[in-house]
């Protein structure tokens, strides 16, 4: 494949592999959207690729996955992101491709104080697997229930009686179909289905009565911040440092969510399809990983007869090259590296 070097005012992008066609004559806008889950990073990177070059503009609008997904086989959007795969029926009906660009960890924020002090419990709480899918399941209703005291000596004279409230996801998602995975994998008798909807997701295909319904992360962490005794689950971006449970990874270890803890179970994630996308294993066995930690893609055409496909694949280049790693792990992102970092940019040339 012919490469040249793309020329970006203000700045120059350290990324040898931004193949330019023809030259644009305008500024153009890119509009864009899908996932919520990296929508804290890739705002951020459209606002620097934006600022670094005066050909493209783009827009990211935070969806969810499923919107994302719908609206970019429409045309809606000119490229999309997405937590989650392509179900046989909702699969685009031209030439497109997916392509690693940002990981990261799902975090369960609680609001939960200590009735004596007033202090957060939040951080503090651990959860085993099979408890955290008891808890989303209905079948552990409140924050002192037995299950859970065993296994926080250090605060169980503090928990209270405080009823668990769900918050979870309305919308079709990516950070849900992952969670999903996760329960599945470790509860599959309580947790029998992967999908994007998490509503009909839950034991008995309907939400539980404690449970309350956000759209997008931030719906889910606003109803979390309202709620006394809610947990939700969201990105660590969107988490915004909020006290998020310590979550019980294969080798018995109790895992705060952070950008470091999420590299290290990523960075063992190696398992590609021809598609770009990677298989997770959610009962990796990496010492100090945190065990929900998870890959988001774009998703663009590869059959040039979309619009900007230059710049979608001077955006996604820009991404993987620069602002994956000088912006992600502020924003409590992991940026890619190694087989999954290579795989990406190999996929990007492909962009039309």
């Amino acid at each position: 494949m012919r490469r040249t070097i793309a020329i970006i005012a203000g700045s120059a992008i350290a990324a040898s592999s931004v193949a330019l066609a023809v030259p644009a004559q305008a500024n153009q806008t890119i509009p864009a959207g899908g996932a919520s889950f990296p929508a804290v990073f890739i705002q951020q990177c459209a606002a620097d690729y934006n600022g670094s070059q005066s050909n493209f503009t783009v827009t990211y609008t935070s969806t969810g996955s499923g919107t994302g997904k719908g609206n970019f086989a429409k045309g809606t959007f000119v490229f999309g992101m997405t937590d989650s795969a392509f179900t046989p029926s909702q699969l685009p009906t031209f030439g497109w491709e997916y392509v690693p660009l940002i990981g990261g960890t799902i975090a369960f924020p609680i609001n939960l104080k200590n009735a004596t002090t007033g202090r957060t419990l939040g951080s503090s709480i651990q959860l085993k697997q099979v408890t955290l899918a008891k808890i989303w399941g209905g079948a552990i209703t409140t924050w002192n229930h037995p299950e859970i005291l065993k296994d926080n000596p250090r605060i169980a004279k503090s928990l209270p009686a405080t009823k668990i409230t769900l918050s979870y996801r309305s919308d079709t998602s990516g950070t849900t179909n992952n969670f999903l995975q996760y329960l599945n994998a470790w509860a599959p008798t309580i947790f029998g289905k992967v999908q994007d909807d998490m509503g009909t997701a839950f034991p008995g295909g309907k939400p539980p009565a404690n449970s309350v319904a956000g759209r997008t992360n931030a719906g889910v962490m606003a109803n979390v911040l309202s709620t006394e005794g809610a947990i939700g689950y969201v990105d660590l971006g969107d988490a915004k440092g909020y006290p998020s449970a310590r979550l019980q990874n294969s080798l018995g270890e109790f895992v705060a969510p952070s950008a470091a803890s999420g590299a290290k179970n990523l960075a063992n994630q190696t398992n590609l399809t021809s598609e770009g996308l990677v298989q997770l294993d959610y009962k990796l066995k990496v010492k100090g990983a945190y065990p929900i930690s998870i890959f988001s893609y774009g998703i663009a055409r590869t059959d040039g007869k979309g619009p900007n496909g230059l710049g979608v694949r001077q955006f996604f280049d820009y991404t993987l090259a620069k602002c994956g790693p000088s912006r992600a792990s502020a924003l409590g992102f992991v940026p890619l590296a190694g087989k999954v970092l290579a795989k990406g940019r190999e996929l990007v040339q492909l962009i039309k």
